[in-house]
């Protein structure tokens, strides 16, 4: 066989196949990423209808500083223009707000009843860019409380800045008053005495009066709805959040997820046909069947009807039919003896000669279903004499197409002496005795016994089982398959749940061919050749 470059090498997909790759992965797990939509959705929802309703009320303090030149409040406290820094003013006055003098200020101007710490921190301040307006905002869980709030820090910053401004206007005439004291009354028509006099009149007009450099601009008026909570925002804040989020989750789960879970990895990855879809089949099922003991649902040996069409499809074209068919996996539980029984079986039901091998040496299956064992002596794989290897086989007398050449797990110890040559040697003189033959080999991964075997056979089958066949193991495969110059012909996919039944006639007179191969009890073979009974297939 000619060597295959192992796709994926790269590492690089192109743009549309990882968006499709990603776009399956959110379908995958849509469920999950519902429920979390669904559980924010509904928890802000119900955030919304129970939290405790804030209300904002807002009052507008306007600044006006004095010129810098102007003399008249040059030893009072009053706010003054800045040219280095035109906003010092009003981050000067926000800072004043949030003081507990302001907070006391606005219990006494509103006759509040909260304790000044709840005042201040139902208070912020916002200076109102490119103005000398600063807005005092007051959050409460009462409209007309709200209000108040806003009010009493407004008014009662007012307050405070007047009382300081009277108390240094009080303070500034007195002082003026006691340097023209100490001049003589003949000196009074001097200079200084006359610029003392103008000033101490000058200061004389503003006793009584507010601070002029701030002032109310506007009071606050109780809201009519709520600021908090805003159940439309919150909900839709809260199902675009948890949907990305969601979506974050579901392509997390894809690019750690050490599992094959969907078909379109098998082929973009791969580069290799899905030969089959394998319906999965409960546990117990699959137990009962091998046993003899149920029958397999119609859609699951359709399913084994079209991997038997499309094996036999490959030798069109003028291309070789193929005659030796081996069925592996990267791991085990994957369900290659399933899929090797069935496919000889749907093979040898056709009218095709069939001899299906067990070709798991170390942990042989197919004789233990059939109830035989292998004869004593030189393995089968080792045999060269063709009349000796025929008389290896076991026939069935109700489906007389189909042979079995079972293993025993005895001769484990001597697959080191089969090699390529060997092999090849094996499965031609299996070939002269039939159209099929159908081996169930180990997993390739686990030990290397399938190799020689997988170079001698003309189709290679992969089994592999969404959501349980590990990727890198499958790379693993790929990769020694690929070492050896072993090209697969496909895989055969064992979905990650069953289908539904489907009835009709499409079914009709297939249900009483679905049984399997009724066991006996293993006991060592008399002779060379012999056949066991089984229930009507």
């Amino acid at each position: 066989m000619n060597g295959t470059l192992l796709p994926g090498a790269s590492g690089l997909e192109p743009d549309g196949r990882s968006a499709a790759r990603y776009l399956a992965a959110v379908r995958q797990h849509w469920l999950l990423v519902a429920l979390l939509v669904l559980a924010a959705v509904a928890a802000s929802a119900a955030y919304s209808l129970t939290a405790t309703k804030v209300y904002e009320a807002k009052a507008d303090l306007l600044v006006t500083p004095v010129s810098a030149s102007d003399n008249a409040f040059l030893t009072i406290s009053a706010f003054r223009e800045s040219s280095s820094d035109p906003t010092r003013t009003v981050l000067t006055l926000g800072r004043i707000i949030k003081t507990p003098q302001a907070a006391e200020a606005a219990q006494r101007a509103e006759k509040l009843t909260l304790a000044r710490e709840a005042l201040l921190r139902a208070v912020s301040v916002t200076p109102v860019s490119q103005s000398n307006l600063i807005e005092i905002t007051a959050r409460a869980s009462d409209p007309v409380l709200a209000a108040k709030i806003a009010n009493g820090f407004a008014r009662g910053v007012v307050q405070v800045r007047t009382s300081q401004f009277q108390r240094e206007v009080a303070d500034t005439i007195a002082r003026l008053k006691a340097r023209l004291a100490v001049i003589p009354k003949a000196q009074r028509g001097s200079v200084q005495a006359v610029t003392l006099q103008q000033a101490i009149a000058s200061l004389e007009t503003l006793i009584g009066t507010s601070d002029p450099t701030v002032r109310v601009a506007s009071l606050a008026n109780p809201p009519g709805s709520p600021t908090w909570p805003r159940p439309t925002l919150s909900v839709a804040v809260a199902f675009v959040a948890s949907l990305l989020v969601g979506l974050a989750i579901a392509l997390g789960l894809e690019l750690v997820s050490p599992k094959v879970n969907r078909e379109d990895e098998l082929l973009f990855e791969h580069r290799l046909p899905i030969l089959a879809h394998i319906p999965r089949l409960p546990r117990k099922t699959v137990r009962s069947y091998l046993a003899g003991q149920r029958k397999l649902p119609p859609e699951t040996w359709e399913a084994y009807r079209t991997l038997r069409m499309n094996l036999l499809a490959t030798g069109s074209s003028g291309r070789p039919e193929p005659r030796t068919i081996l069925v592996t996996s990267s791991v085990p539980q994957e369900g290659k003896t399933m899929t090797a029984l069935n496919l000889a079986l749907s093979m040898a039901r056709s009218g095709r000669k069939v001899i299906l091998v067990d070709g798991d040496f170390r942990r042989p299956m197919i004789g233990t279903i059939f109830g035989v064992v292998s004869r004593n002596g030189m393995p089968s794989f080792l045999e060269q004499d063709s009349s000796r290897l025929r008389a290896r086989l076991a026939a069935f007398p109700h489906l007389p197409n189909l042979r079995i050449l079972p293993a025993s797990p005895e001769h484990g110890h001597l697959v080191d002496r089969l090699d390529l040559a060997q092999a090849r040697s094996f499965l031609d003189h299996l070939a002269a005795e039939a159209d099929t033959v159908v081996i169930d080999s180990a997993p390739i991964t686990e030990v290397a016994d399938a190799l020689p075997l997988a170079a001698a056979a003309d189709a290679i089958l992969i089994a592999v089982r969404l959501g349980h066949t590990p990727r890198d193991r499958l790379f693993d495969l790929r990769r020694m398959l690929a070492q050896h110059g072993i090209a697969p012909t496909g895989f055969v996919a064992t979905d990650r749940r069953g289908h539904q039944r489907r009835t009709g006639y499409y079914y009709a007179g297939s249900a009483k061919d679905d049984r399997a191969p009724a066991p006996l009890r293993p006991r060592v073979r008399a002779a060379p050749r012999r056949t066991w009974r089984q229930p009507t297939l």
